[in-house]
């Protein structure tokens, strides 16, 4: 009797692991769909990591024995609109600005942050012929950008260290696409954006007063997220994307490939000589850090501050429930990058 018991006890073992293999032999989904922010030119292709990511297929390439489909959208809304496309199921992963990000997932949209889309250079300028020659000159002046962006936070922030606030200006929420227009027509008198503003200073539209590059600040960062429900269903295809991106930012910060991940970003319509000159003395590698490090979760909590602050949530966002690092963390550990990304402080804590 206790060989026979013994003997159903190892079948039933053996029926377990067999039951767990089955289950953990992930199919793949049919499509992999991926938004992002692009230049603002209408172009199919994005900045960043994860636009050298799309041209450089490297999710295809990880996910080769699955045959992988992916598919890219670049909505014109930028960050609001993407909230909107994975409300509505239709996107699994997203690469955009942390405020945007926070104001979804402050209102219930299930992202998981799984990695860091890196920062952002941001610019201000002025119209030609307006005379303003510093953030304090602005008082009074018309000034563009998108609200709940980060460009939203910078340039509060900016205010503030100049004694000023939104009141002092006149603020005017229109998105990229129609900034543009606004400025050649004379309808505003400085804009916040990114790169594209160097294009408009080239096109005589503009003087650049203020940039961000080559200083440690918390504005212009990102999150590259998934969606709650396609990461449940399917963590092993979580895994090889996060494994694509953290490989494509790590070539990316090789000076070997600097030229050519100038000429990939080209491709979403910013010149590529200006795009040289905006990233001109900028370590890649700390530009485009992909760790969710204790840096980057200072950055996130000074912009929960801010979005509370300025009542664009209501509720306020657990970090660290939202933040889901095992992803990066394997893929850091198994491609040994540990000691690839400089420490980096916080500034506010420094």
């Amino acid at each position: 009797m206790a060989t026979i018991n013994r003997r159903a006890s190892l079948g039933v073992i053996a029926a377990l692991v067999s039951a767990s293999r089955v289950r953990a032999a992930e199919v793949a989904p049919a499509s992999i769909r991926i938004a992002a922010v692009s230049a603002g030119y209408g172009k199919p292709f994005g900045l960043g990591v994860i636009g050298l990511v799309q041209a450089r297929k490297a999710i295809e390439n990880e996910l080769r024995d699955a045959n992988a489909h992916v598919t890219w959208t670049f909505p014109e809304g930028a960050g609001p609109e993407i909230n909107e496309g994975i409300a509505n199921g239709q996107i699994d992963f997203a690469a955009y600005g942390d405020l945007p990000n926070i104001i979804g997932r402050a209102g219930g949209l299930p992202t998981r942050v799984v990695a860091s889309r890196g920062a952002e250079i941001i610019y201000v300028g002025v119209r030609t012929g307006v005379k303003a020659n510093t953030i304090a000159d602005l008082k009074g002046l018309r000034v563009t950008l998108q609200r709940g962006t980060i460009l939203h936070q910078a340039f509060d922030r900016l205010l503030a260290e100049n004694g000023m606030n939104e009141g002092n200006v006149q603020l005017f929420d229109l998105k990229t696409q129609d900034q543009n227009p606004a400025i050649s027509a004379g309808d505003v008198d400085a804009v916040v954006g990114t790169v594209t503003l160097l294009t408009l200073r080239d096109q005589g539209l503009i003087r650049i007063i203020y940039t961000t590059r080559g200083k440690v600040t918390p504005d212009g960062f990102g999150a590259f997220v998934v969606a709650e429900d396609f990461a449940r269903r399917y963590p092993e295809t979580t895994s090889a994307v996060v494994r694509a991106y953290v490989k494509t930012a790590r070539w990316a910060g090789e000076p070997a490939y600097r030229n050519a991940a100038l000429d990939i970003w080209g491709l979403a319509g910013t010149p590529r000589n200006t795009l040289a000159e905006s990233f001109r003395g900028v370590d890649l590698r700390r530009q485009l850090d992909p760790r969710l490090d204790d840096f980057y979760v200072a950055t996130l909590k000074s912009e929960v501050a801010f979005a509370q602050a300025n009542k664009l949530i209501r509720a306020p966002v657990d970090i660290n429930a939202w933040l889901d690092r095992s992803y990066i963390a394997a893929a850091v550990r198994d491609l040994r990058l540990e000691a690839y990304w400089p420490s980096r402080v916080f500034p506010h804590t420094a």
